[in-house]
């Protein structure tokens, strides 16, 4: 019960970003096919309740897990409920902001001069968003994501080898590592359904461009997570957000 409080505010933070994010994701998706099948409103409103469902659930399972692995939101914490002294620190937001921009700019670079000369129809299937829609969704991808696959999934990556390896020897880094990773992937394979959806198809070089794309920063933002708290791993993903979808559109 002790992390009710938290996995509340995390919840709540959820739905505020995927409000926000509703209007990026009508541009985007309005007009497939897939969306187009019942009202977008009703599938919108299906999709947040889905969603909070999940957030809630394993965003406490993760806290719980998290307990001996030293995987937390420390900061949340101490907000909500008054424990522990976690507190931002300059020098750490700046690392994961800085860590966001870089993660991108590799992204963007993979994109421009790999991706785009095998795969035209990239840039010829781009949907016209507005920049400010595309930044509205730094919460919605900052915090949902992040709550889903890195302080569930992850930790419970890290949670099974430490159960099965760690009783006797400790935590070990490639514990960790292997949960960062895992995570990663799985963040890449998670944007596959989107990529269909705008495509049509997931032909062998897309499937590749959007798990190493994707992968490429879940690696960052796990490893934020593992070192600092997911926090840092919320900011590093919301400023990836900021410019790939709002100031790039």
């Amino acid at each position: 019960m002790k992390h009710l409080k938290l996995v509340g505010f995390l919840t709540i933070l959820c739905l505020v970003g995927m409000l926000a994010a509703i209007p990026y994701l009508t541009a985007v998706f309005g007009g497939t096919p897939a969306t187009a099948k019942i009202p977008l409103p009703a599938l919108i409103t299906v999709t947040i309740i889905q969603q909070l469902i999940m957030a809630f659930i394993l965003g406490w399972l993760g806290l719980i897990m998290g307990e001996k692995l030293g995987l937390d939101a420390p900061i949340f914490r101490r907000w909500v409920t008054g424990t522990g002294k976690a507190r931002f620190q300059k020098k750490d937001v700046w690392q994961a902001l800085i860590s966001g921009v870089v993660g991108i700019l590799v992204v963007i670079i993979l994109e421009k001069f790999v991706f785009q000369p095998l795969l035209p129809e990239i840039a010829s299937n781009a949907q016209p968003v507005s920049h400010l829609a595309g930044i509205l969704t730094f919460l919605q991808g900052g915090v949902f994501e992040e709550v889903l696959v890195r302080l569930f999934f992850m930790t419970l990556i890290v949670w099974i080898l430490y159960t099965l390896f760690g009783k006797t020897s400790g935590r070990k880094v490639w514990m960790y590592w292997t949960g960062i990773i895992a995570a990663a992937i799985l963040f890449g394979v998670s944007h596959l359904p989107a990529a269909q959806q705008i495509f049509g198809t997931i032909t062998p070089i897309l499937f590749i461009r959007t798990i190493v794309s994707n992968g490429l920063l879940g690696i960052v933002f796990g490893y934020l997570y593992w070192k600092k708290g997911l926090e840092y791993a919320m900011i590093a993903h919301a400023i990836g957000d900021i410019i790939l979808h709002g100031i790039l559109g």
